[in-house]
């Protein structure tokens, strides 16, 4: 069954999709830096099409905007690859501010609005796979189960990783910054 989409409803398929798109790129991402780019390359792509097309007939929504999120991918990490030298600009303004939720005692003697910046930057220093591992638990949501299907992982180690870093977190931001570097 074919839709029709229009430049009018892109706000409405923008909320839609989100989520989906995003957890899409987040597993896909080898760079948890480059996710905000990547997706804003996606919609900044559909928007145009729309405005090209003014409305699109399509078979599936979410299909089509993961299609582009996939192209996206591609084109971003092949121009990476190519490029000899590589930029890293330090700028307040475009750094991923990530608030993690967690219903666990955890959350209220560790993480605070001051350091939860702090703590994301050292996850994401650590494995890749850690990091998204985290996104998807905190940012997400999701369980352990869905996680290790997603990443092709046993949930053995899903909840290693998650509570090995637990761990390690609590350990080096201890209350009161005790054994902050």
């Amino acid at each position: 069954m074919s839709i029709n989409i229009k430049l009018e409803n892109f706000e409405t398929i923008y909320r839609k999709t989100y989520n989906r798109t995003l957890k899409f790129i987040i597993i896909k991402c080898s760079n948890m830096d480059d996710i905000n780019d990547i997706l804003q390359d996606t919609y900044i792509e559909l928007l145009n099409k729309l405005k090209k097309n003014k409305k699109l007939k399509i078979d599936n929504l979410y299909s089509y905007i993961l299609g582009i999120a996939n192209n996206i991918l591609k084109r971003y990490y092949h121009k990476k690859s190519n490029n000899f030298i590589q930029y890293s600009f330090d700028n307040e303004d475009s750094k991923n501010n990530l608030e993690i939720k967690d219903e666990s005692d955890f959350e209220q003697d560790f993480i605070t609005k001051e350091n939860v910046k702090e703590v994301w930057e050292y996850i994401k220093n650590k494995d890749l796979e850690i990091a998204k591992i985290f996104y998807l638990y905190f940012s997400f949501g999701l369980k352990i189960s869905e996680i290790s299907n997603e990443l092709n992982l046993k949930e053995s180690n899903v909840k290693n990783k998650i509570y090995r870093t637990l761990n390690e977190l609590n350990t080096k931001f201890k209350q009161g910054g005790e054994n902050c570097d």
